[in-house]
């Protein structure tokens, strides 16, 4: 069975089911031994081996059915077979990228539980809870294959999603107008835990884990949290030699309509592209008039990354991200633990990197940063406060400071124009319309040289035979020459500014400035096309580019 086909089988309903949250596990409706009997034929459950699942035992006691030694067998085609059915709307026959192949024919569980199976008022089959324990995926021939999970677990879907659950139970193959509708689903709890799989190739090394993937409270339109905890892959490459790539922790906390629905249109136009279709948005399928960018999420956290590419060491402690409304304003928020980088000279990547960091004059590298913006709700204006800062350690610092006005029309003009039309239909005057509400106040940026600059230039000193003030000469010569080929548009005070600011910067290190200060709030859109058509007010702008030597 190959991973990329799990969708429309009992086997996929498992291994897609990667979602829960803290499952409660409360008290089982109570449903009569008739009723629940009824539901479990419409699961596909009521006879052993007439769909895609069959068992050895099973018991009905208070409402809950329980089968023992399950099997999920594989029912889908296979490949060449699938890929030999599949066509455009032209007839062409459409190839199929499924990735890496880890391949099992079945999956058996130790245990599996339906809790008051029923139908709803529409007479629709649902149940409380669906669990599948202790479950390892099986090879050919009945041999169990590298890999399994502990448990998946289901509490209180709706119709919708129980339906494709139960479509997967039958073993028959869906149309093609019968893909799961995801934006349909709703349940409380969506669990899956303990997932391992190793390669069964023997020219192929690697192993995965996943202790948790897990969603709770979906309600269409907003989901209470996911989790995605104890990640983990483990290989080797013949050049690159051993890679690892590993996380404690990523948790997201109240994830809105924005999010869901950006996330549910990706959803939409993969399924189209790997049918060779493209995705027509529904007319109306977005309200901009009410969409909120900002009601994307509460909280953010990723922690514990932990990475070996070929000798290249990735740590960072944790990445951090809040939207906080508040009266009159939203408040957001991000911090970057220290994210360091070194090498490991026993490995090819590694070894390449101290060469490089060597030349330098560094061991490892070290970036972090942090930031805070404001949105007012009432001026449709957002502003930066406090620290907005990347930097690197020994290295450099970036600054900025922005106050923008028109966010909210800008946004809701993005989201009008991207579902309006296909990516490769937007041209140059459509992205301009996109940044025309978006209003310029005041936008600075800096770039504080930590020692970097000094750092480059011995290096490359060193490398051509040359003093560091014969290198930095050099160097100021070449983007004199350089900006001689600046186009007319741009005025020529703005580029003399440039000049003379980076030569600057070059020769005494210190920071380098750029402002736009405009006399009255100015679109980026006009200021873009003021740009391509030399009707460029440098003086109105206010843009100016500085440079303030290191101090001594």
């Amino acid at each position: 069975m190959r991973l990329a086909q799990l969708t429309t089988s009992a086997a996929i309903a498992v291994l897609v089911a990667a979602c829960g949250g803290n499952e409660s596990q409360g008290t089982t409706t109570e449903v009569d031994e008739a009723t629940a009997a009824s539901a479990l034929a419409a699961l596909h459950l009521a006879t052993s081996g007439e769909g895609a699942v069959s068992w050895g035992e099973r018991t009905f006691d208070d409402g809950v059915y329980t089968f023992t030694d399950v099997v999920f067998a594989d029912t889908t085609p296979d490949d060449d077979d699938a890929e030999a059915a599949l066509t455009d709307e032209d007839g062409n026959a459409i190839e199929l990228d499924s990735g890496s192949d880890v391949d099992f024919d079945a999956v058996r569980a130790e245990r599996m539980i339906v809790a008051a199976p029923r139908f709803d008022d529409d007479g629709d089959v649902i149940f409380d809870r669906l669990s599948i324990e202790n479950a390892t995926f099986v090879g050919e021939e009945g041999e169990t294959s590298e890999g399994g999970f502990t448990r998946l677990l289901l509490e209180n879907p709706n119709a919708a999603m129980v339906a494709d659950f139960a479509r997967g139970f039958s073993g028959v193959e869906p149309d093609e107008d019968e893909d799961p509708d995801f934006a349909s689903y709703r349940f409380d709890n969506f669990a899956f835990e303990g997932l391992n799989m190793a390669s069964p190739n023997a020219d192929e090394d690697f192993e995965f884990t996943l202790a948790r993937f897990a969603m709770s409270d979906y309600q269409g339109d907003r989901l209470g949290r996911f989790e995605l905890s104890g990640f983990g892959f483990a290989g080797t490459d013949p050049e690159a030699g051993e890679i690892r790539f590993g996380f404690d922790e990523m948790v997201i906390e109240n994830i809105g309509p924005s999010m869901i629905d950006g996330v549910n249109r990706g959803i939409a136009a993969e399924m189209a592209s790997q049918a060779g279709e493209a995705l027509v948005e529904e007319a109306g399928a977005v309200d901009i008039d009410s969409y909120n960018p900002f009601d994307a999420y509460d909280s953010f956290r990723f922690t514990g990354l932990d990475a070996n590419i070929g000798g290249v060491i990735v740590n960072m402690d944790s990445l951090s991200a809040a939207i906080d409304e508040r009266a009159g304003e939203v408040v957001m928020t991000s911090n970057m633990t220290p994210l360091v980088v070194r090498p490991n000279t026993e490995q090819a990547f590694g070894a390449q990197l101290a060469l490089g960091l060597g030349m330098l004059g560094y061991q490892q590298i070290e970036l972090q940063g942090g930031s805070e913006a404001v949105y007012d709700l009432d001026d449709d204006r957002v502003y930066s406060r406090g620290e907005n800062y990347f930097e690197m350690t020994d290295g450099f610092r970036i600054e900025a400071e922005s106050d923008l006005a028109g966010y909210m029309a800008y946004a809701r003009e993005a989201m009008r124009l991207s579902t309006a039309m296909q990516p490769g239909d937007l041209d140059g005057e459509d992205m301009m319309a996109i940044f025309d509400p978006l209003m310029i106040n005041r936008l600075v940026i800096r770039l504080e040289d930590h020692s970097l600059l000094d750092r480059a230039l011995t290096a490359g000193s060193a490398a051509q035979g040359m003093s560091k003030d014969e290198l930095r000469q050099q160097a100021g010569a070449m983007i004199s020459l350089g900006l001689m080929g600046v186009p007319a548009e741009v005025p020529r005070p703005l580029v003399s500014q440039l000049s003379e600011a980076l030569v600057s910067f070059i020769n005494e290190g210190g920071t380098i400035t750029i402002a736009v200060e405009p006399e009255e709030p100015i679109s980026i859109g006009t200021l873009v096309r003021a740009g391509e058509t030399g009707a460029f007010d440098f003086d109105a702008y206010g843009i100016t580019v500085s440079a303030e030597p290191a101090a001594e």
